[in-house]
């Protein structure tokens, strides 16, 4: 098969794992060919990275241009199956194709997002969801929330979960999280969020939590967006009076991340809508104990391996952060527990049932 990949966003934090771990996974698939479409600046980094040719596109994103300009590329490439990883599956295709669409907040929550991009991206997703020969989902809840917005048949529906790549592991020497210590200047026990700033992400909820019995003895250390820049947040670190023990790290390299999750005491992840939780699968791959909400998708990718709260509560969140603080034996158990979890989502996995289905569109 001749396979064509929309990886414009190669580079990005979240859809950017996806894309740039399923092409890895399809390097070693000498039978098949594969053409990366890219944005300008990248071609030379996937074509040197990847075995397959690259195409630069220079449109903006999540713009008309790209859903037009893109087919026409993807159509005179002579491709027999077309891969969108994101919701925005270009117009007049004339080959198979294949959608992910990771999750549908956009139509969930509409009043996080301008008129302009409501109105993008339910165009998109619905025409993403009707058009397309094939849907991929990261969990069985994304499935359930698609249809529950676009009438779409549930055997057009294939789940693939997500993965975690090899770099996420315990370390036994402990020297990745001694390195991120040190770097950063962090001394002693502290709670970890890994993301961004989103309202879905809950971040406030557990903001607050450090200001309750349980939580007071913490610190949060923040990877992703500046908690800072948002102004609900910082009003908030001020209120509950835990400025001293918030730090925002911005977003780290890809790999210091294994090394910030093998530090921390605990990831936490107080969400109220994810289409899978990918920084949970991280830190229990590298034995990091999980806290996370009993929310959306997140029950299905942790199992019993968290300690599952209410993303409504924050007096539950400052209970739990406090009872795994002073509970070596609870860490204990919930790092095995999660790294067996772990171990059932892999990079390998996820890309060869990807070209599974891609076998069943020829």
């Amino acid at each position: 098969m001749h396979i064509g990949i929309d990886a414009r966003k190669y580079r990005d934090f979240g859809i950017g794992t996806y894309i740039r771990n399923l092409a890895s996974v399809f390097d070693v698939h000498g039978e098949h060919r594969f053409t990366y479409i890219v944005a300008p600046g990248d071609a030379a980094l996937v074509s040197g990275t990847h075995r397959g040719n690259a195409l630069v596109n220079r449109s903006g994103k999540y713009s008309l241009r790209e859903v037009l300009s893109i087919s026409g590329q993807a159509n005179r490439s002579g491709l027999d199956i077309f891969h969108a990883p994101h919701y925005t599956l270009p117009l007049g295709l004339r080959m198979r194709s294949v959608v992910t669409i990771h999750d549908v907040i956009h139509l969930r929550f509409p009043e996080y997002f301008s008129p302009l991009q409501r109105a993008y991206a339910r165009f998109m997703i619905t025409h993403a969801a009707k058009s397309s020969d094939a849907i991929i989902v990261d969990s069985e809840f994304a499935g359930k929330e698609l249809r529950r917005y676009v009438p779409v048949p549930e055997r057009k529906i294939r789940v693939i979960p997500l993965g975690v790549s090899g770099a996420y592991a315990p370390e036994a020497t402990g020297e990745s999280a001694n390195q991120f210590r040190r770097h950063h200047g962090i001394d002693g026990p502290f709670l970890l969020y890994v993301g961004s700033m989103k309202p879905h992400k809950n971040v406030g909820v557990l903001i607050r939590a450090l200001g309750r019995p349980g939580g007071r003895d913490m610190r949060l250390v923040c990877v992703g967006e500046d908690i800072f820049a948002d102004r609900g947040h910082a009003a908030d670190i001020e209120r509950a009076g835990v400025t001293a023990r918030v730090r925002s790290l911005g977003w780290l390299p890809e790999n210091e991340l294994p090394g910030a999750y093998r530090a921390a005491t605990a990831l936490v992840l107080p969400s109220l809508y994810e289409g899978f939780g990918l920084p949970a699968l991280e830190a229990m791959a590298c034995g990091t104990p999980v806290i996370s909400s009993n929310a959306a998708s997140l029950p299905e990718v942790t199992g019993d391996a968290s300690l599952a709260i209410s993303p409504a509560s924050e007096g539950e969140l400052a209970e739990a952060i406090g009872t795994l603080a002073a509970d070596a034996s609870l860490r204990a158990s919930l790092r095995e527990k999660g790294l067996r979890r772990a171990a059932r989502f892999t990079w390998q996995r996820c890309a060869e049932e990807t070209l599974n289905l891609y076998g069943t569109l020829a």
